[in-house]
């Protein structure tokens, strides 16, 4: 990866030290209209982002709401206490988000040992929990594992507040995938 990098960078340069450098202009008009674009596709994108740990019924109302569950989302995920002094909705909503995400974060954690199912089952059921909730394999949580039969697996997967449940093979084959907890 490094060098492939420092390839990249040395090309780059290459290209520049033979040409005249060209001056760009924008009038305000052009740069106040790539600005609300941007400003649009981050809106856009933060909403769409953190959808999945959203309770079902809630969604914050404005720009503002938004901002407080983010901080009560992230100071839930990473176990720092309730702030007290924050009353308002959207901050308590995203503080119980959080709180949920670093419990399930923390599951596995939690299994005794023989309850561990091998990690080529886990692999297989990240991956396709992972695809049918659109997002990526780091933020597939397991929650329950158990054995119901000799290499078979029940795999309680968890995104965000959303369960899904992978009966799975020892060599990470899919049996059978169901909605909800196991």
């Amino acid at each position: 990866m490094r060098r492939i990098i420092v390839l990249f960078a040395a090309t780059a340069l290459a290209f520049q030290v033979g040409m005249p450098q060209a001056e760009a202009r924008m009038s305000d008009k052009d740069k106040a209209a790539a600005a609300a674009a941007a400003i649009a596709i981050l809106g856009i994108a933060a909403l769409a982002h953190n959808k999945h740990h959203y309770q079902e019924g809630y969604e914050p109302g404005d720009g503002e709401e938004m901002a407080e569950f983010e901080r009560g989302y992230r100071d839930g995920v990473h176990g720092y206490p309730y702030w007290e002094q924050n009353r308002t909705r959207g901050y308590a909503q995203g503080y119980q988000a959080g709180d949920l995400e670093r419990e399930h974060s923390m599951a596995h954690r939690q299994q005794a040992s023989d309850a561990k199912a091998p990690p080529l089952a886990y692999q297989g059921c990240a991956q396709i929990v992972a695809q049918n909730f659109a997002v990526g394999m780091h933020q597939v949580h397991f929650t329950k594992v158990r054995s119901p039969g000799k290499h078979e697996w029940l795999i309680e997967a968890a995104v965000g507040r959303q369960y899904m449940t992978c009966k799975m093979r020892d060599t990470g084959e899919l049996i059978d995938l169901t909605g909800g907890r196991i």
